[in-house]
């Protein structure tokens, strides 16, 4: 049996992509060759309108449907009753007679006058469709309206009590409904929900948002004991005790909540998160974040001291959040003097949010503060999770000694939500070693804390979850950092599912699972979740084809990483910057007096680090010799770009480690920091305190840099610079390499940070590859892979040579990098290129027919069958209406008329929202036909099958893959959006995907799987790309063939078939 190969496995994960490739290792571990690469495209699991998640979209529909179900089963459940306990007549005719029956009138009388089983039944049935709000305070606390609905429900309470009335339907039966001489007119029995705009006294702009009534379940329930006591009194034999409990739980059956289960602690897996709100949480994120505070003065950084830290957290555990200002302030500290966690965006800390909610004058007041921890979390704890408000307030008053107001006033109060990372069983170890000081006597840090309360440090918390013995192998050994224990190492044979092995980041699973995901739950962020699923489809395929990799480095693609929030700061950062390189382009094209499209990037970077030297534009000043910089010195050849910290010794480009400087001297100062060259910088008059002065200019991120320890606080607790540029530490990146080392355990897996990739890239001249002026070709989704190739071989060997490379280039007296890199091997470009050329990018498609069956819109159809539509606000009509979904109402033929044959007409009808599929068949002339099935019709088709006996599951497969078509007749193919054929255009065979299907007249929009951003190019008249469009017909003449390209790149054609 041959040998599986050693190779390296190069990842690049982005929100909808993964690039991919494969490298062959020698002996030395040293990449040798690119045996294949390839690229995956999915969704992101996002609505492209706003960016929010496809599932809340979905969530809120299925919650309607479901809210519509539960009524139809509570009606049938009623009148199921009714009938067996001898209410309701069996016979539907006779019970149709009693619609006319005012029900409210019945609710009325009934409580002094003795009503007929049907009568009362009548006015039960009307009760249970009508049964009102039953509160919550798990759901109340996010429902925007609950506020609205309690203050409509206090008001329809008293006004009950004022008018005397027994119940709320002898209330809406005098009050409302009976006819009175002054009338009623403008008040009905329905909830009606208004917002009102209105000014206040201070001419402020608000809403009063409010119910001209609501009715509570209490009420209800009231109201049925009330009428069955006195019709008891009448009929005792036909108002038992018997049907009493059985219709009493018919009307006031509320299931109960589905509880939402938090992760799991990031250090005790067997536990769940502990709730954000609660007190130790708060206690816990205040010590570990002004733990890790660090004052910033002469360029100094220091740690605080424990009376220091002491002070701001007693600070932050009074408050809702503490400035840095008022911080300085309470530790008497000077204005310069600056925190490490300070900057531009972040003028505060956050401090205990539940301590600043209940200590409030209303609340507890003082009183809070007095509790110990133990009873501040148990009061958070029931304020979170008890869901009746009279227990609630019960508790509160038993456990506090308050009074009701009172404790009304708390069960109301709101808090955060959400859960922290750890359980309160791991708080309440780690506190107190947060609390207590390190060795030294200072703050002790978070990692520190966690060792203290005798938890594994993270390097040893290795996978740890149920697995069968075959599933893995042994690959080794490895000892234990914190014991030195000797373990073996094993390496999973496959990924399994990732909510398996990352049990501290995922959430939501279900009792009652049907599949992996509802066993073991999933990451929150559903780029993330269908991100990491990829990597495992991907990684799986690559490892039947090659085998289990020796090696896997990653990159993510910084988008990836962000929530939507931060992605929409990401976009209004990068218009940000747009505008303030347009106004520099404009300005350096004054200063020259050149067009603004001659204007270099150079120059532009060149202003932009300019104007970081001060706000002050007349005191602008080399940061090195102290000489004032002018604009015409600035773009001109006397004033250079130059690093900081030297790149050489930091592979750093970024704006934060680059500045301007005199030409004379960047030169004095070389291949050294600002310290190392400072007794050159003396020599020339250059005092190095001057040159801190002038650092405290700049920005917060750049001053530290021209300090003695500069290099070391950039390095951090990385032992070197190639360590801290190979490896990329944010929390989803620490999520990706902890799943991948199931497969590659240990440092066999890695995560480099972005930014090196794209230095590579162009140094590597791989920007060519896929053609388009040394830029990268973002319109191929090819391009992908050429970062992966890149990733492959961004190792400690290749930027030890680039940094000598650089190092080099300083010593010979050049300013700038070096313009090229010294390829991995030889023949490494045209690895690249002949692997990218190979590719057939792999398109994940959507295969499933659930979806939007139509749009929200419904239309109204007269009955002559044409449609109601709404003018514009010009005069013209609506767009034009094809393809309308019609609705009859079956059960009530009469109500809006019958047609010839006597059926239902239709009185409303919605538009289509989407197609299902194109299903080409075979006629009977072995020509082509094409019939578009639309999402709507494959519901119905999918629902015939589940009534023949498949399940949800069969009835999918069945829909998909069926021999023949809708229309009986034998099928050439069936096609759905993300499919891919085979078509020979011009005699040449194209291998393109289908990207849209027009329901109307079955024509196909294709594109060649490789072409990326094709709708918006399509639009573009400026762009040269165009769809491909085919009808079936045509499509025949083409050959057309269905073909499947796997996720690792594998096209598999079958042959046209005729």
């Amino acid at each position: 049996m041959p040998t599986a190969p050693c190779y390296r496995l190069a990842l690049d994960l982005g929100s909808t992509s993964l690039g991919w490739a494969v490298f062959r290792l020698n002996a030395e571990h040293e990449p040798t060759a690119i045996i294949r690469s390839g690229v995956r495209i999915f969704s992101d699991g996002r609505n492209p309108k706003d960016g929010g998640s496809l599932a809340v979209t979905r969530r809120a529909a299925r919650a309607m449907r479901r809210r519509r179900d539960r009524l139809l089963r509570r009606k049938a459940r009623m009148m199921s009753k009714l009938i067996e306990h001898g209410f309701f007549p069996a016979d539907s005719s006779a019970r149709k007679t009693l619609e006319q029956l005012n029900p409210y009138q019945l609710r009325a009388t009934g409580l002094d006058t003795a009503l007929s089983p049907a009568e009362f039944a009548r006015a039960l049935f009307h009760l249970n469709q009508r049964r009102g709000f039953q509160s919550n305070r798990k759901t109340d606390r996010k429902d925007n309206d609950s506020g609205a609905l309690k203050q409509a429900i206090g008001t329809l309470r008293a006004q009950i009590q004022t008018s005397g009335c027994r119940t709320v339907g002898e209330w809406f039966w005098k009050d409302r409904m009976q006819q009175r001489p002054e009338g009623v007119a403008g008040q009905g029995v329905r909830a009606r929900y208004r917002e009102t705009p209105y000014l206040t006294e201070e001419g402020k702009k608000r809403i009063d948002k409010r119910y001209d009534l609501y009715v509570e379940r209490a009420m209800v329930a009231q109201e049925f004991d009330a009428l069955w006591e006195a019709q008891t009194a009448f009929n005792p034999t036909q108002f038992n005790e018997e049907a009493r409990t059985d219709l009493r739980d018919t009307l006031l059956h509320q299931r109960d909540l589905r509880p939402v289960r938090p992760g799991r602690c990031t250090l005790l897996p067997d536990e769940e998160r502990a709730p954000l709100a609660l007190p130790s949480t708060q206690r816990f994120r205040i010590y570990q974040e002004v733990n890790n505070l660090r004052l910033l003065s002469d360029l100094r950084e220091e740690p605080l001291t424990l009376v220091q830290r002491d002070k701001i957290v007693a600070m932050l555990e009074a408050r809702a959040k503490v400035s840095f200002d008022q911080m300085r302030k309470a530790l008497e500290l000077s204005g310069a003097t600056k925190f490490n966690l300070e900057d531009a965006k972040r003028k505060e800390l956050k401090g205990d949010a539940a301590a600043a909610a209940l200590g409030k004058k209303a609340l507890f007041g003082p009183a809070w503060g007095s509790f110990d921890a133990t009873l501040q979390d148990e009061i958070v704890w029931h304020l979170i999770t008890e869901e009746s408000e009279e227990r609630l307030v019960d508790w509160l008053q038993e456990q506090t000694g308050i009074d009701e107001a009172r404790a009304q006033a708390i069960a109301n109060t709101s808090l955060p939500d959400g859960y922290g990372r750890l359980s309160r069983k791991a708080l309440a170890r780690i506190l107190p070693c947060l609390r207590d000081p390190d060795e030294q006597g200072r703050p002790r840090t978070y990692d520190k804390a966690v060792q203290a309360a005798g938890f594994a440090h993270h390097s040893d918390l290795g996978f740890d979850f149920e697995h069968a013995n075959d599933e893995v192998d042994c690959i080794g050994e490895r000892t234990i950092a914190s014991t030195g224990e000797i373990k073996p190492v094993y390496a999973f044979k496959q990924l399994p599912y990732y909510g398996r092995a990352l049990q501290r980041h995922v959430a939501f699973a279900k009792s009652d699972p049907k599949n992996e995901e509802e066993r073991y739950g999933k990451i929150a962020n559903p780029t993330v979740h269908i991100g990491l699923n990829q990597v495992r489809t991907v990684v799986n395929a690559l490892v039947r084809r090659y085998g289990r990799p020796t090696e896997v480095v990653i990159e993510l693609a910084r988008d990836l990483k962000q929530s939507r929030e931060q992605k929409q700061e990401a976009q209004r950062k990068q218009a940000e910057n747009q505008k303030r390189n347009d106004r520099i382009r404009s300005a350096i094209a004054q200063a020259l007096d050149i067009a603004e499209v001659r204007v270099r990037t150079a120059d532009i970077q060149k202003w932009i680090l300019w104007e970081e030297l001060s706000f002050d534009a007349a005191d602008r000043r080399c940061p090195y010799s102290g000489v004032q910089i002018s604009v015409s010195m600035l773009l001109s050849e006397r004033v250079e770009i130059e690093h900081i910290l030297p790149f050489s010794k930091t592979l750093d480009d970024s704006l934060n480690n680059r500045t301007v400087s005199l030409r004379e001297a960047n030169r004095i100062k070389g291949n050294r920091t600002p310290w190392e060259a400072r007794a050159d910088f003396e020599a020339q008059g250059w005092a190095y305190d001057g040159i801190l002065q002038r650092a405290e200019r700049m920005p917060l991120r750049k001053r530290f840099r021209f300090a003695e320890d500069g290099y070391a606080r950039w390095l951090g607790e990385d032992k070197d610079f190639l360590a801290r540029a190979l490896n990329d530490t944010r929390y989803l990146s620490r999520v990706a390499a902890e799943y991948l080392r199931l497969i590659c355990p240990g440092s066999a897996t890695r995560v480099i940070p972005g930014q090196m990739t794209a230095l590579l890239r162009a140094k590597f001249g791989l920007n060519d590859v896929l053609g388009l002026n040394g830029e990268k070709n973002r319109n191929d989704h090819r391009h992908h892979a050429v970062d992966a190739c890149v990733i492959g071989v961004t190792d400690q060997g290749l930027m030890q040579r680039f940094a000598q490379a650089n190092a080099q280039a300083r010593t010979s007296g050049l300013t700038r990098l070096v313009e090229e890199m010294p390829e991995p091997w030889p023949t490494y470009r045209e690895h690249v290129e002949r692997a990218v050329n190979h590719i057939w990018v792999s398109h994940k498609p959507d295969h499933g027919y659930e979806g939007a069956m139509m749009e929200e819109t419904s239309y109204g159809i007269r009955r002559d069958g044409s449609i109601r539509q709404r003018k514009k606000a010009d005069g013209s009509a609506g767009r034009e209406i094809t393809n309308l979904i019609r609705v009859a109402e079956s059960t009530q033929p009469s109500r809006h008329g019958v047609d010839a044959e006597g059926k239902p007409l239709p009185y409303k009808g919605y538009v289509g929202g989407s197609n299902y599929c194109l299903e080409i068949t075979v006629n009977d002339k072995g020509k082509w036909e094409g019939q578009v099935i639309s999402t709507f019709e494959a519901y119905f088709i999918a629902a015939q099958f589940v009534r023949d006996g498949c399940s949800q599951i069969q009835a999918q497969n069945k829909l998909r893959y069926f021999p023949t078509g809708q229309n009986g007749k034998p099928l050439a193919m069936r096609l759905v959006i993300g499919d891919c054929v085979c078509l020979d255009l011009d005699n040449y065979e194209q291998v393109l995907r289908v990207v849209k299907i027009n329901g109307n007249n079955g024509q196909v929009f294709m594109a060649p799987v490789n072409e990326a951003n094709v709708d918006a190019r399509n639009t573009d008249k400026q762009d040269s790309f165009a769809y491909i469009s085919k009808y079936a017909g045509s499509m025949q003449k083409a050959k057309a063939r269905q073909v499947t390209i796997s996720p690792i790149g594998e096209l598999r054609d079958p042959g046209f078939q005729g």
